[in-house]
């Protein structure tokens, strides 16, 4: 996943131009914050990058116009869906009719279903092999690969501590991930993400926070160049609308992802989410409204030591004025 930051931020300058700067503080440099996150990766990708990208500067807006987060977004098409072709697996093509048709429920399974096939390319052993094969054990015990994140099975098989029974439960798990596949062909990274954007649309707030936490792109990225810039421009809008329309979860991720400059400074899980940071910019007064917008509706929350903590972080960087403001702003 620390991949993915650095390709949403190049993405973000690409689609609206801005040059890319850090937002200079006093804290820049301070240690990390302790944050909530995924950062399940691919096993082809476990070569993590640490690099830390460079993030827009986003000003709060002080006028009448749209707030800047939708500014982005404005006049962007729903996400097509290129020409069906087979998957080779009938569950899946019947997932994406229903998902066609604006089921969201669908969207969401054939999205699992997908990602679970996906993962599995790689482990489709030759006939007759001995199952499970050293290079499916090797994965599912390392938890690099997506098949930890993706087939709950896998996950606790790999953590048997007897090794015989640990062996007998990876073969079942494999076995039966092979025979949900059986045929499988992915599909272009066109129709993964606009799936997951109806799904977060019109779905639940668990596909809603999968969509926004760990996009829906092709392990490596590399072929989702036109999906990130538009994920870029269209997630940090969708966040925006529902804190403003009351949702602390909302309001909170929107004073992470502005408080923070790098992604890789979030260290820990939960729903903060290192792609929205690297899409939005540094602004420690919006960081300071929403924070306060989240701990006003939250005070005891397990998440309001770190609402908190990043509060004292950034207040430095406001006026005594700003931060009385801030503290009773609503949006």
């Amino acid at each position: 996943m620390r991949r993915l930051p650095a390709l949403i931020a190049a993405a973000l300058g690409l689609a609206c131009g801005y040059g890319f700067t850090r937002y200079p503080t006093e804290t820049s440099t301070a240690a990390p914050v302790s944050v909530t996150t995924s950062d399940d990766a691919p096993e082809s990708t476990a070569a993590q990058n640490t690099s830390a990208p460079r993030t827009p500067r986003v000003r709060a807006s002080t006028s009448g116009t749209a707030h800047p987060l939708l500014a982005r977004a404005a006049g962007l098409p729903t996400p097509p869906l290129p020409p069906a072709q087979k998957s080779g697996v009938s569950l899946l093509d019947e997932l994406r009719q229903r998902a066609e048709r604006g089921d969201a429920a669908a969207a969401a399974e054939w999205l699992e279903r997908d990602a679970r096939c996906y993962a599995m390319m790689p482990f489709t052993p030759d006939a007759g092999a001995t199952l499970p094969t050293p290079g499916f054990a090797r994965a599912a015990r390392s938890g690099r690969s997506r098949l930890s994140g993706v087939a709950t099975d896998v996950s606790a098989a790999a953590q048997i501590e007897d090794d015989a029974q640990r062996s007998s439960a990876l073969a079942s798990a494999q076995q039966r991930l092979l025979d949900e596949c059986r045929g499988y062909v992915p599909q272009p990274p066109q129709v993964r993400y606009a799936f997951g954007e109806l799904a977060a649309r019109l779905g639940t707030d668990k596909d809603f926070w999968k969509f926004i936490n760990d996009p829906p792109f092709a392990a490596g990225y590399s072929r989702d160049t036109e999906q990130a810039i538009d994920w870029a421009r269209r997630a940090p809008a969708m966040v925006y609308e529902r804190a403003v329309r009351g949702d602390a979860e909302a309001a909170l991720a929107l004073g992470i992802a502005y408080a923070i400059d790098r992604p890789r400074e979030l260290d820990g899980g939960g729903n903060a989410s290192r792609p929205l940071v690297a899409a939005i910019g540094n602004d420690p007064l919006q960081a300071y409204r929403w924070l306060n917008v989240y701990l006003r509706a939250n005070p005891a929350a397990q998440q309001s030591p770190l609402a908190q903590a990043l509060l004292n972080r950034i207040g430095a960087d406001l006026s005594a004025q700003q931060r009385a403001e801030a503290a009773n702003w609503v949006p």
